[in-house]
């Protein structure tokens, strides 16, 4: 008696007998079949794989006997098509794959036991990797032979009767067998739908390696070089949830969407590609890391800069007692000449209680050091440039310390590396302890000439990148004009909105005011 007879036999039963026996209410006996009828009809519509083992015994035997004898027989040879006997797997021997073909169209009239077989070439079609770097061009012609064979019988598969789940799904999908498989979800995926794809990979048992899955899944990010910068980005928060789907494809397709991200016009912060790099491939300036980025150099020099902003704007708000955030704002405009920071964290720090802050040590792995004085509420940032290493502590009452390195590496610089190494000493820093000089403490305390921020701007000099960043942030218009009247000329464009302290770098700098042209240029 074979499922469907079960079936009918139960549900004939369950009408004429499990009902009337049912008190009004009673429903633990109808349950209870339900359950019985969910599982026959999903153990009928599963792949139901043979044991490998009588499949190599099959195979062996059309090896050795070069014919197959009978329908079991031929249905292990069917599932076992691109399992390796002897050096090689059947699906890339030209000659008995073509005549297992035969054996199998001679079952095609009988389309229950057809069924069958065609389910385990079906299972071969989507195992073997057309597209790998060790695939044979027999393997490969051989497959292509199968995939029109699978879709030239797909129509002949239907009964009338009990249709399996497996079935439903391929004949909903027919592009699976088409000549582009990779592209019959394409559209769904980029509008973040995966469901319908993945409702087809488990009715089908795609499994997860399969190289379909790698091609549908890698669809929508070939597509996105064609795209223009808006529709990129509309898709690439669905593109990125794809990714954390298959994660076994997220380094592949990551490589695409940071590349494509460093071509747009406007490269403002995508936090959640930010995230998900950093989550994935670690802090994009540390050398271990290096040969996790996988991405062109610009796209990395894009997120080392994003997580810099980061990390201080974290510092900052979550650590500090900074009110007016002035701290925050203008060592932003220097977040992009920084070679790299730390933090030497106090015990308040490390609050289990606290997500933000632990946000912030995850998104900080690799630059914390534990400070090991016992006050809990002393945090350090240590902000390294070119020719500085600035230590900022979160009290906005303590001295920032400028250490020139031109003078030499101070002395909380480990030799071996800044990354978790073990403990910083907070007097170390504050005494200016080095082998070669002091540091130079600078409070953060205005002056008549300028704000703090001016005379900070005036320690570590312009930068290309600093003048850009300072005129996006403050909505100035910026023209180098050195070759002409030897003046580099920064126009604000709603200076009424900022306070002395936002102009007072431009001091700093060396910019004085024009007042004939309402500009500041560089003197």
């Amino acid at each position: 008696m074979d499922v469907i007879e079960q079936l009918q036999g139960t549900l004939r039963n369950l009408n004429q007998l499990a009902l009337a026996r049912m008190r009004p209410g009673d429903s633990l006996q109808m349950l209870d079949e339900l359950s019985r009828l969910q599982t026959w009809i999903g153990a009928a519509s599963r792949l139901e794989e043979p044991s490998s083992g009588n499949i190599e015994e099959a195979l062996l035997f059309y090896r050795q006997k070069k014919h197959i004898k009978g329908l079991r027989q031929i249905r292990l040879v069917c599932y076992g098509c691109t399992q390796i006997i002897a050096g090689v797997s059947l699906i890339e021997d030209r000659e008995y794959f073509g005549k297992l073909l035969e054996y199998v169209d001679k079952y095609t009239d009988r389309r229950r036991s057809f069924r069958k077989i065609y389910r385990g070439l079906l299972n071969s079609y989507f195992a073997y990797d057309p597209h790998a770097p060790d695939s044979s061009l027999a393997g490969r012609s051989n497959w292509e032979m199968l995939r029109i064979f699978l879709a030239n019988h797909l129509d002949s598969l239907l009964t009338g009767l009990f249709t399996p789940e497996w079935l439903s799904s391929l004949i909903r999908h027919p592009g699976l067998l088409g000549e582009h498989p990779g592209l019959s979800f394409d559209t769904s995926l980029l509008q973040g739908d995966a469901s319908v794809f993945n409702e087809a990979r488990r009715h089908l048992e795609i499994n997860v390696e399969s190289w379909l899955v790698r091609e549908i899944v890698m669809a929508p990010f070939k597509a996105v070089e064609a795209m223009d910068d808006s529709t990129f980005k509309e898709h690439l928060d669905s593109l990125l949830l794809l990714l954390s789907d298959y994660p076994l494809y997220a380094g592949r397709g990551l490589n695409v969407l940071l590349n494509r991200y460093a071509q747009c016009e406007d490269r403002d912060v995508h936090v959640s590609l930010r995230d998900f790099s950093t989550g994935l491939w670690g802090n994009p300036w540390l050398p271990e890391n290096a040969h996790q980025w996988q991405c062109c150099a610009n796209a990395r020099a894009m997120l080392e800069h994003w997580l810099k902003r980061h990390l201080l704007s974290e510092f900052f708000c979550l650590l500090s007692d900074d009110v007016a955030a002035r701290r925050q704002n203008f060592w932003d405009i220097y977040s992009e000449d920084m070679t790299g920071m730390y933090f030497a964290l106090g015990k308040e720090a490390y609050a289990i209680e606290n997500m933000a802050l632990y946000k912030f040590r995850k998104a900080a792995k690799g630059l914390l050091v534990r400070l090991t004085e016992k006050k809990q509420d002393v945090h350090i940032c240590i902000m390294q440039f070119e020719h500085h290493h600035v230590v900022e502590f979160n009290r906005q009452n303590n001295a920032a310390y400028f250490y020139d390195t031109r003078q030499g590496i101070p002395s909380f610089y480990f030799s071996k590396g800044w990354v978790e190494i073990g403990a910083v000493s907070t007097r170390n820093i504050t005494e200016g302890v080095d082998v070669t000089r002091l540091s130079k403490p600078l409070r953060h305390q205005d002056v008549k000439r300028f704000t703090w921020e001016g005379r900070f701007a005036q320690e570590l000099g312009v930068t290309e990148n600093g003048i850009k960043s300072f005129c996006r942030k403050y909505q100035c218009l910026y023209d180098d004009k050195r070759n002409q009247d030897g003046h580099q000329w920064i126009v604000p464009v709603a200076a009424d909105q900022y306070g002395r302290e936002v102009w007072s770098v431009l001091t700093g700098w060396g910019f004085g005011l024009s007042e004939k042209e309402g500009s500041s240029f560089r003197l």
